[in-house]
């Protein structure tokens, strides 16, 4: 939406104001003249279709704004800095008011309020025990020094991903601490101690200690547990380094605020943890069996794939145990990109999280999906097809086609063999790829036939190749898995806990599904959103676990909230258990349709279901 900066300037007078504002004042507020006032207030109504200012004769102009439309372009359009000075205050205040909280900051109660529900969606994305809570119009944070820090941390490690490696934008953020400075001497150390760090985890770190910085100089310490256990490696870096912090920084550093640093390093290396090793092994074992068993795929054929997920989960666990999550700026990028191998490393954190009775955020999901995706490069476990090949030349005439087949290395050819024709019937089902034959056959079903002469050629290979990336091409796709009574227009939900529950009750009165899916869809959820930008989502099951395939589409009227993503359009899985790549294909060839956020806002407005799939053809 192009609203100009005066324009944003004059909505923030309005809402900031009790009373209604003549064109008069809002002229002297503004600098300009009465009729540029007038003016703006007319472009302002026509951006949002509706009027959001309205005006009383003689008196002046009023926010009239029962949907929230200024709202949220407000929330969406203020300056982060806005934000961290918010939760700053309520963390200084210990009880703040809410209504003096609105007039401080010159926004509106209705402002305040939805910046604090985004601060505290924000907040529970890495931990759901903290929360910013108003009681009594008061807002305050109920926790230790170290809870609040830890949301402090929260807040400026999701900045990473928007500045990346960009220190001079978190400037504004610190009063006491020089950022700069304080960069060089934790680089400087860490060099000098061989203790090494990628990039953002450096950056994650200087912020860490900065809030510690600006925290105690405030005179509010941490007040740590000291029975916890924390390695000697990490003890002695913390000692050496709050020495290195007084000497060139000149402050004193509490000394509870030892195990605070390090507790910051010690989940950021390795280090030998006999008493769960053999947990850890167990752990990786049964996971590879189980993701073998839902997703077919070996991991294991990667010979350091076992021992590299040994390694993280070792340091992963100590993270999760002590709240230290790492920062990760590909999340968003990793689940677009690879959606299935993303998918696979869903079902692998919740294994994992049962497992070992820890929870972790989508930074730290996506790290190990890093493994799995080199490992996929590693491995081979072509796409399989299934081809029902029907030859009554005897054993001979079937041996050539068998090994002229092995031609094909694109997919990993399953063959069933018959003498029969008058098999054919029996053997069909929709797991059939292609039927081959010498004879002309008429099938009952939909699948693609090719007849060949007596003697299987490398020709006839060419076009079965050609044949097989046809069947699943994106059309063949949208035939197989969309059905015109799962397609539902104009809808209008408010949440996506509705829109899942709609769709699997209509999954499972069309048998698609048993009663049961949508608990499953919604435990899936709230391991990791299925949302992806663009304006859709793409909700499912962690295992496939429906009575047959389909995908149900919900078009929505107006956009919601879909785990941080503004959502539109829905298009919720049913994968029945089976031993092929149809999900990974699937879930590809709708990721590549809806990589447009124009063309998804274009699909949610169809009403017909027919023009929906020509669309995504």
């Amino acid at each position: 939406m192009n609203i100009s900066k005066r324009q944003t300037e004059l909505i923030k007078k309005l809402m900031g104001n009790q009373e209604l504002m003549t064109a008069n004042s809002l002229s002297e507020a503004l600098d300009v003249s009465s009729k540029t006032v007038r003016n703006d207030i007319q472009q302002i109504n026509n951006m949002f279709q509706t009027s959001v200012i309205e005006s009383k004769v003689g008196k002046g102009y009023f926010v009239h704004d029962p949907h929230h439309h200024l709202d949220n372009f407000m929330i969406e359009n203020e300056p982060q800095n806005l934000q961290f000075e918010l939760l700053n205050r309520i963390i200084d205040g210990q009880d703040t008011g809410f209504y003096e909280l609105a007039d401080e900051f010159f926004i509106s109660e209705s402002t305040l309020d939805r910046i604090v529900k985004e601060l505290n969606r924000v907040i529970a994305q890495r931990d759901e025990s903290l929360c910013v809570v108003r009681k009594h119009n008061r807002l305050l944070i109920e926790g230790e020094e170290e809870q609040k820090r830890q949301i402090f941390n929260i807040f400026l490690n999701q900045e990473i991903e928007s500045h990346k490696l960009s220190l001079d934008k978190y400037a504004d953020y610190f009063e006491f601490c020089d950022l700069k400075r304080l960069s060089g001497l934790i680089v400087s150390y860490h060099k000098k101690n061989q203790f090494a760090m990628n990039d953002y985890s450096t950056i994650s770190f200087i912020l860490h200690v900065a809030v510690l910085i600006e925290r105690i100089s405030k005179g509010s310490y941490v007040q740590i547990d000291r029975t916890k256990q924390i390695d000697a490696r990490s003890y002695e870096l913390a000692k050496q380094f709050i020495e290195e912090l007084e000497k060139e920084l000149l402050i004193v550093i509490p000394s509870q605020e030892l195990y605070y640093i390090a507790r910051l390093y010690s989940g950021k290396f390795i280090v030998a943890d006999q008493a769960n090793e053999e947990q850890f092994v167990a752990v990786v074992d049964h996971l590879l069996t189980h993701i073998a068993l839902v997703f077919h795929i070996d991991f294991s054929a990667d010979e350091r794939m076992k021992d590299y997920l040994i390694t993280h989960l070792s340091a992963l666990y100590k993270r999760a145990i002590q709240k230290q999550y790492l920062t990760n700026p590909l999340t968003e990028e990793m689940k677009n990109k690879f959606p299935f191998i993303y998918n696979v490393s869903v079902f692998a954190a919740d294994f994992i999280q049962k497992e070992l009775g820890i929870t972790f955020p989508d930074d730290e999901i996506a790290y190990i999906a890093l493994h799995f995706l080199s490992a996929s490069e590693n491995i081979s476990y072509g796409k399989k097809r299934k081809l029902l090949l029907i030859c009554p030349y005897g054993v001979a005439s079937r041996r050539l086609v068998r090994n002229k087949m092995k031609k094909i290395t694109k997919y990993s050819i399953e063959l069933i063999e018959s003498t029969s024709v008058f098999d054919v019937e029996d053997l069909l089902g929709d797991e059939i790829d292609l039927v081959l034959s010498t004879e002309h056959l008429t099938l009952s079903k939909n699948i693609p036939f090719y007849q060949y002469d007596s003697f299987f050629t490398d020709e006839d290979v060419k076009n079965i190749q050609v044949l097989l990336d046809e069947r699943h091409s994106s059309e063949s796709i949208l035939n197989q898995f969309f059905k015109e009574e799962l397609f539902f227009s104009r809808q209008t939900f408010k949440s996506r806990e509705e829109v899942i529950t709609f769709l699997c009750k209509n999954l499972t009165d069309h048998g698609y599904c048993k009663p049961d899916y949508s608990e499953k869809v919604l435990s899936r959820e709230q391991l990791s959103s299925t949302s992806y930008g663009n304006y859709y989502a793409i909700p499912h099951a962690i295992q496939r676990s429906a009575l047959k395939n389909a995908v149900a589409v919900c078009c929505l009227e107006k956009p919601i909230d879909w785990g941080g993503n503004r959502v539109r359009l829905v298009l919720l899985l049913a994968m029945k258990e089976e031993r092929d790549n149809s999900f990974e294909e699937l879930f590809s060839q709708l990721v590549k349709i809806l990589s447009e956020g124009r063309f998804v806002k274009k699909l949610s407005k169809q009403t017909d279901f027919k023009t929906f799939i020509e669309m995504c053809k």
